[in-house]
């Protein structure tokens, strides 16, 4: 009896250990920055999330940083909601000049609903909508959210639409239809530490048909310890799938040659 007590204890002993020693990363980190995984938070649980994407290279000069700061809150096991600001800086060459200007970008409203979850069924599977609402621009934007974890891999695909109006003439909105395509493969290297390729392909279609498809790809990198959590990604523009009327390789009207984001997620 004696021995067995003393196993239990040292059973005990060792998971408390692993508790306080090992840092449990929760749920609600990101593996990666543009493709959305199917988990969500915790019912009661409150996130912050401040985003930050680098953009640079057009045509001519063109520097740009898109800024979202997202309040998430998880409403059941299945179901949860977020809010974002959304702000922007723009340097770029005009006929003029170089000018920079600080532009707000409205708010957005996320609702995502877990389906099936990534590792008790065989693939897991979300569904995301969010519409956004900005001064001169409105939008709507659904998701298919499918990922996998099979041992140290994690594998997430989400299928993308997109529909804007855009209100630059008074009294007439024009549409911009995209269809993007997000992937994302990672090894968790430790529980914190993961890294792997993400890869996006946005299909632009305006009111005349189909009109080009940017390709971008390269590496991502996540870590996360107790109740923070943070994911860089490096995506450069790669060959066009389909090029626009300009004949160029690159789609650099619609599209930088170069862009980067790093999102930080703080447990509240």
């Amino acid at each position: 009896m004696k021995r067995v007590r003393a196993a239990g204890f040292i059973s005990f002993f060792c998971l408390a250990s692993v508790s306080l020693y090992c840092p449990r990363v929760d749920a609600s980190q990101r593996r990666f920055t543009y493709t959305y995984g199917s988990d969500v938070l915790n019912p009661g649980a409150l996130e912050l999330e401040p985003w930050t994407t680098f953009r640079v290279g057009r045509d001519a000069f063109y520097s740009r940083l898109d800024h979202r700061l997202e309040f998430e809150v998880g409403l059941t096991d299945r179901l949860q909601t977020a809010w974002y600001f959304n702000f922007r800086s723009v340097t770029e060459d005009t006929d003029a000049a170089r000018v920079t200007a600080f532009e707000w970008g409205g708010v957005s409203w996320e609702w995502k609903y877990k389906v099936l979850d990534s590792v008790a069924d065989p693939i897991g599977l979300a569904l995301y909508f969010e519409p956004s609402f900005a001064p001169h621009e409105s939008e709507l934007e659904a998701k298919l959210i499918f990922d996998k974890r099979i041992g140290n891999f994690y594998a997430a695909v989400n299928t993308v639409f997109e529909h804007e109006w855009v209100y630059e003439n008074k009294g007439k909105a024009e549409r911009e239809i995209a269809i993007e395509l997000d992937l994302g493969l990672t090894y968790l290297i430790t529980s914190e530490l993961s890294a792997g390729v993400e890869a996006r392909n946005r299909n632009f279609v305006p009111e005349g048909g189909f009109a080009s498809s940017a390709l971008f790809a390269g590496p991502v990198v996540s870590y996360g310890t107790g109740r923070w959590w943070a994911t860089l990604s490096a995506l450069p523009q790669l060959p066009a799938l389909k090029k626009n009327d300009t004949g160029s390789t690159f789609i650099l009207d619609e599209h930088e040659r170069f862009n980067a984001r790093l999102l930080f997620g703080m447990q509240l």
